[in-house]
């Protein structure tokens, strides 16, 4: 009798043992957040694509051809829907259009819901006439890879706009440059940005840096400028402030 006892007691822990308590279901994986904006830029004169090969007719009807178009951006942001700018810290692009460096990646873009871009043409002065020998040689800034920078006193220039008149063959030289003269945009567009990476056009259009509010007429408004003050700079620097448009931010 024991012994029946004791090898049903055993039995009975052998099933409870056996039991197992409800396993949990396996957690999806969440979806891994990449926090970068790829920025494309395409660049028109008017309705055209800009190239280094054609000829293009400017708002003044001159007829040019372009060598080098080049310029620095900086002070990337976003605004949110009430109105919070949120900075996205040091983050500079070297643009060299005659060099099909057009695109470049800002890093560290929060999740959330936006409705505008803004970014500058040039930089503020602390970083302009700072020591460029701090930045890695892959750096926007690092003179190895940016021609743009003219020195420590001038520090950098912020537009580069180099060509020919067809007329007459001759030169034309825009160096602008000047803190007075950064040039901010806060561009329209309203974009979701979740877990996924982030791809943005924009469209730059040259015909805006020779017209509103007026037209620059090179044959009488001079031909070349490596001053951050004189007339030229000014009226150029003047009619850029709507150059830029964004056409996409999507995944």
């Amino acid at each position: 009798m024991k012994k029946t006892v004791i090898i049903a007691l055993s039995a009975l822990l052998l099933g409870f043992a056996g039991c197992k308590p409800d396993e949990e279901e396996p957690k999806p994986d969440l979806p891994q957040e990449i926090s970068d904006m790829t920025v494309t830029i395409n660049h028109k004169l008017g309705a055209e694509d800009l190239d280094f090969v054609s000829t293009f007719t400017l708002p003044s009807q001159e007829t040019v051809s372009f060598g080098r178009y080049a310029y620095i951006l900086s002070e990337f942001y976003l605004t949110t829907m009430d109105d919070t700018k949120v900075s996205l810290g040091k983050q500079y692009a070297y643009i060299q259009v005659n060099g099909d460096k057009t695109s470049f990646t800002l890093k560290n873009v929060p999740m959330g819901n936006y409705k505008s871009l803004g970014l500058s043409i040039g930089l503020d002065s602390a970083t302009n006439h700072g020591n460029p020998n701090v930045y890695m040689s892959e750096h926007p800034l690092a003179p190895i890879n940016n021609s743009l920078y003219w020195g420590w006193t001038a520090g950098y220039v912020y537009t580069a706009i180099e060509g020919i008149t067809t007329a007459n063959n001759e030169s034309f030289i825009f160096h602008l440059s000047g803190v007075h003269n950064k040039t901010d945009f806060d561009l329209p567009i309203s974009f979701t940005k979740k877990e996924a990476a982030l791809k943005a056009i924009l469209e730059y259009d040259v015909a805006e840096v020779f017209q509103n509010p007026d037209t620059y007429i090179i044959s009488i408004d001079g031909a070349s400028t490596h001053s951050i003050t004189d007339p030229v700079t000014t009226k150029l620097f003047a009619n850029m402030v709507d150059v830029f448009s964004v056409k996409s931010i999507t995944e």
